[in-house]
């Protein structure tokens, strides 16, 4: 059994700031690190590998520095990993991003399993699951918090407002995978060290061969609005608790509270 995860490489959320006059975040100002909900998809990926048997391949769209990330796949118990890196594709959108990960996917795969996490923290789409599932013509499994193998497939749980629904799909399969999925292992000597062995191949569109409309990005970001600021908290003075109780009545029936 081939199964495939995809990871991203993403901005350290405390440092990130953006470009203005690009509408983008600047990657250049923060560290970087895994996409947390990649690391549960990897968890997934190599349970279902555990139980099915088979091998785990990780790709991850991104500059020379993502290089990193595979190698912690690598290090977590991952066979193979490619890196997807060429200027036509930067700055892509979700349906570009899907576009190369399909023309990889066809070029390293077939895969009968496809994970990944059902976010990223620079984005928050969750198109990528679903998009390249319509690409590759095959069922989808969204937002899985809990997975379990059938005989031809998987079966998961999702949260569905106060409850759960319970989804089932045969493979092929593109399944995406939330933080609450699983326990994430930590990497072994064996793996650590297969890790720094790795001889990670880079695929450019040079190979992946996707014409201009396929790389064409159609969405665009058209302005940026700071959240609002919270409201500081009033504090009442006075001779007591008495008076100052008599005090926040009068403030909550000033300003029409009750």
């Amino acid at each position: 059994m081939k199964i495939l995860v995809l990871v991203k490489e993403v901005p350290v959320v405390s440092a990130i700031q953006i470009d203005r006059a690009t509408m983008t975040i600047d990657r250049s100002t923060a560290g970087k690190m895994m996409n947390p909900a990649d690391a549960h998809a990897i968890e997934a990926a190599l349970t279902v590998a555990g139980e099915k048997g088979g091998e785990v391949t990780a790709i991850s769209m991104g500059p020379d520095s993502c290089e990193d990330i595979l190698r912690n796949a690598i290090a977590l118990g991952v066979k193979d990993a490619y890196r997807l890196t060429d200027d036509a594709f930067a700055g892509a959108d979700t349906l570009v991003t899907a576009n190369v990960l399909k023309a990889a996917i066809d070029k390293t795969g077939p895969y009968d399993a496809i994970f990944c996490g059902s976010n990223t923290i620079d984005g928050v789409t969750g198109q990528i699951g679903a998009k390249l599932a319509a690409l590759l013509g095959c069922g989808i499994l969204s937002g899985a918090c809990e997975i379990t193998c059938t005989d031809d497939g998987l079966c998961i749980r999702r949260k569905a407002g106060d409850g759960y629904e319970k989804l089932a799909a045969s493979f092929p399969l593109v399944c995406t995978v939330t933080e609450d999925a699983n326990s994430v292992r930590n990497p072994g000597l064996k793996g650590k060290s297969a890790a720094k062995k790795a001889v990670i191949p880079v695929l450019d569109n040079a190979q992946l061969a996707l014409d201009g409309t396929a790389l064409t990005s159609l969405s665009k970001v058209a302005s940026l609005v700071p959240p609002a600021e919270l409201e500081k908290g009033l504090i009442l003075d006075g001779d007591g608790d008495a008076d100052k109780a008599d005090k926040l009545v009068q403030t909550i029936l000033d300003n029409h509270l009750i």
